[in-house]
């Protein structure tokens, strides 16, 4: 490697950091390092079963080609694999020597893949496995041009630890990334409102029913310019009063007010329950939390309970809304009369809510349906 190749070198290690870190910017990677050997295409790469084209960056890529790689050609570059499998972690090769040359170019991964693409010599290295596939770096050079060289081969091998490092970093980082979308899936589907706030009141992270319940044009709770806030001012300084006493540092959170109750001055909007913890741990001698997490729940449940009780009870569609009218503390004649039924229909109707929840007496039934309300969305 000569003295004028370094600063492309640290410039092309550089940007395969980058893309471990942001798989959007891995393809740019993959090129520098094309142009680094000057070869004519080169590849970051799986191989191994069950395996899709995005589980590769190539550069020229022919995205039609790659997709043949993992489907119809996906027996062939498994064999490939299982050759080099028998190449110690780490090591580069040269895939004439690997491979043996005329088996390769007898192969249909040669006559169907490799030469149609310009790829007639190359070297690469494994980088690691990973389950029952392994990491790997290819760069071809075509027909037209010099074979790699002992120098080529040299770079390379300076340069595989940086690629094992980017490979194991790109792996954790999309898996990261997995949990963190699980992670917010599994949160949408709770009805609890969840909002992650930080230390000036800002909100980073908002759950599904956060988002729809602070875009209400009435709520009680707003984001202004980012921040959570009370829309009524009383209301405000009591909501600031609990932020403050969870941010508050000292070990005594658990002897401080931790919820509230938010009411509207007229009533035209359901009382919201707020409850705020931690975002971490707290710890005795440790420093006070630096976020907040924030959980909103609008005390009216009829519909709530309505639809858990379909869902626990298999109660038909009238049942439900007599039991959710009863667990909203109207009599048995009330709730006939809301539903436009007969007291003697409505009669009838409880004794088979009685018998599918083996309650015996409204007070009964309507202890267990107030705790029964699922905390999960249906499907929108």
């Amino acid at each position: 490697m000569s003295v004028s190749n370094i600063d492309a070198v640290i410039a092309t290690v550089d940007s395969l950091l980058d893309g471990a870190l942001d798989h959007a910017r891995m393809p740019a990677a993959v090129e520098r390092l094309r142009q680094l050997f000057e070869g004519s295409k080169a590849c970051l790469a799986s191989l191994g079963p069950g395996l899709s084209a995005a589980d590769a960056v190539s550069t020229n890529s022919d995205e039609a080609m790659q997709r043949r790689c993992y489907t119809d050609l996906s027996e062939e570059f498994y064999r490939f694999g299982e050759v080099l499998r028998a190449v110690p972690v780490g090591t580069v090769y040269r895939d004439a020597d690997l491979f043996g040359l005329e088996a390769l170019r007898a192969s249909r991964g040669w006559r169907e893949w490799m030469e149609p693409q310009d790829m007639y010599g190359g070297i690469g290295c494994r980088l690691g496995d990973s389950g029952a596939h392994q990491r790997f770096f290819d760069v071809q050079r075509g027909r037209r041009q010099e074979p790699f060289g002992a120098s080529d081969v040299a770079l390379l091998q300076r340069l595989t630890p940086v690629l094992r490092r980017v490979s194991m970093l790109s792996r954790e980082v999309g898996q990261l990334r997995l949990q963190r979308d699980e992670a917010r899936g599994a949160l949408d589907a709770v009805t609890l409102a969840i909002i992650l706030v930080e230390r000036d009141g800002r909100a980073t992270y908002l759950n599904r029913g956060a988002d729809d319940l602070l875009s209400a044009p009435c709520g009680l709770l707003a984001l202004r310019q980012g921040r959570l806030v009370a829309r009524q001012p009383g209301d405000q300084r009591d909501f600031k009063r609990l932020l403050d006493g969870a941010f508050a540092p000292g070990d005594a959170f658990g002897e401080r007010r931790s919820s509230l109750i938010l009411r509207s001055e007229r009533g035209e909007v359901a009382p919201l329950s707020i409850c705020v913890v931690p975002a971490s741990p707290r710890r005795a001698e440790g420093p006070p939390p630096d976020r907040l997490l924030v959980a909103l729940k609008p005390l009216g449940q009829g519909d709530e309970i309505a639809a858990s009780s379909r869902q626990l009870f298999a109660f038909t569609d009238c049942e439900s809304r007599i039991a959710s009218a009863l667990a909203g503390g109207l009599s048995l004649a009330q709730a006939a009369g809301l539903q436009g039924i007969r007291i003697s229909t409505a009669r009838t109707h409880l004794a088979r809510i009685f018998q599918k929840t083996d309650t015996r007496q409204q007070s009964q039934l309507v202890a267990l349906l107030q705790s029964a309300v699922l905390p999960l969305r249906g499907p929108r």
